[in-house]
């Protein structure tokens, strides 16, 4: 848990690290990337820099250290990249940068660094002193909870709050408040909005846990628990350490950090080139649906994303203002599990613009907001609508594992065709063999299929 968060928090300033020192190299050298000379100097320095920043890590002493020893680490490390791009340039002949203009980029990256810690050191102290962060939940009696408060206390950088424990146990009053029994789980989770879950029951409990974990699964939460020492021999996820508490992560996200950082820059920049690039076609579309049928343009609905926290996905309106209301009529359930399993194709509630919308998916194009506001993914698990999930076997929430997509595996292999509460293994499937390079086969796949029509109604 503490290395994920650390991970998570030092790698983001280490991209925008590198960001802001190419911004700082493009600006003093005003040399934009159009030569063999460029190329070079621009790889050379985000190489460089890049090694260094993993060699002496200044990132990770921006949490670790106070501010003076974070600073003078800040210093040697801009300090040995700029004596190494100096040697590189001596080396390389054909290849020069005037001296006036190495000492400027070298200078605007030592302040614009210096500042951009300052200020994300600053804006993590703010917010622990007004209580912001992720709200944590001890399940455990009262001397485990208070110990790992004590110990998250000492670690601001996490963001870590514990709110409270959860114990069938009346304990001795301790600081931390007792927000209830084992059996008010849920609720408690629910009432304070609990980000974080961690289990501290004794091994006679363990049934319980998974009892109680199953149960957490559709709640937006990360789970946790304190394992034995047979557990720690066995264990195939990452064992953390806090104040000597192991913790053992019983749901995190299916990807790593250097995934998440490239599909998610991935999808800002495609996303944001296609708003630009399709505004005009999304323009024509809001009128037509405007001049067919009165109601917004923009159909809002509230859909489950990753770890099953839930957000407003945006679409064209492609069907009658009344239509939530008229669910019921066009729903389909299997004779035998009684199951929702299909939408008819000639629903009476869909518009005649809206029809063609759907047949050539161009409904779905608000969605790239979504994308870019980080709450979907171009490719990924369909993010599914609440009423279709809260019919979801326990085992199907690990479809939440990773952020929902525009497009995503399941679509391409069937897309409408496939019934809604089976497209749960072919999600599976994606998230077991995730890979940026399957991301672009499913998107180039897509292509096809949304040319051809094949599924969609």
């Amino acid at each position: 848990m503490i290395e994920r968060l650390s991970a998570r928090l030092i790698g983001s300033v280490i991209v925008w690290d590198l960001i802001a020192t190419m911004l700082c190299f493009a600006w003093s050298t005003g040399t934009p990337l159009f030569t063999i000379q460029h190329v070079i100097l621009y790889g050379s320095v985000i190489t460089i820099w890049s090694l260094v920043f993993i060699i002496l890590a200044p990132q990770q002493a921006l949490f670790t250290h106070t501010l003076p020893e974070a600073t003078i680490r800040l210093f040697l490390t801009i300090g040995l990249a700029a004596t190494s791009l100096a040697g590189l340039l001596y080396l390389l002949n054909g290849t020069t940068l005037e001296r006036s203009t190495f000492v400027t980029f070298v200078a605007l990256d030592l302040v614009i660094l210096s500042l951009f810690h300052f200020g994300f050191r600053t804006m993590i102290n703010h917010w622990r002193r007004v209580g912001a962060g992720r709200q944590t939940l001890i399940v455990g009696n009262a001397a485990t909870a208070t110990r790992l408060a004590d110990e998250f206390s000492c670690r601001p950088w996490t963001g870590v709050q514990i709110v409270g424990y959860a114990s069938d146990e009346c304990d001795e009053p301790v600081a931390l408040p007792r927000l209830g029994s084992l059996n008010d789980l849920v609720t408690i989770v629910q009432r304070h909005r609990i980000d974080e879950v961690i289990f501290a029951l004794p091994p006679a409990q363990y049934d319980r846990v998974v009892e109680l974990s199953l149960l957490l699964l559709r709640e937006p939460v990360m789970l946790h628990t304190v394992p034995t020492a047979l557990d720690l021999v066995f264990a195939r996820t990452p064992v953390d350490s806090v104040g000597g508490i192991p913790l053992v992560s019983l749901r995190e996200s299916a990807l790593t950090l250097s995934q998440r950082i490239v599909k998610r820059l991935f999808d800002i920049v495609v996303s944001f080139g296609l708003i630009v690039l399709l505004a005009p076609l999304m323009l024509v579309i809001a009128l037509l649906i405007k001049l067919e049928s009165p109601g917004p343009v923009i159909f809002t609905q509230e859909r489950i994303g990753e770890h099953g926290r839930r957000f407003k996905m945006f679409k064209f309106r492609s069907m009658y203002i009344d239509a939530d209301r008229r669910w019921h009529e066009v729903a389909k359930r299997d004779a035998t599990t009684g199951k929702l399993i299909h939408k008819q194709k000639d629903d009476p509630r869909v518009t005649r613009v809206g029809r063609k919308l759907r047949r050539t998916s161009l409904d779905e194009l608000p969605q790239l907001f979504n994308v870019l506001r980080g709450e979907m993914s171009l490719v990924g698990p369909r993010p599914e609508m609440p009423y279709i999930a809260a019919e979801y076997e326990p085992w199907q929430w690990q479809r939440f594992r990773v952020p929902p997509g525009m497009t995503g595996w399941w679509q391409v292999n069937g897309r409408s065709e496939k019934p809604m509460h089976l497209h749960t293994e072919d999600d599976l499937y994606y998230i077991q063999n995730y890979s940026f390079w399957l991301d672009l086969r499913i998107l180039a796949k897509t292509l096809v299929v949304v040319w051809q029509g094949y599924g969609a109604y």
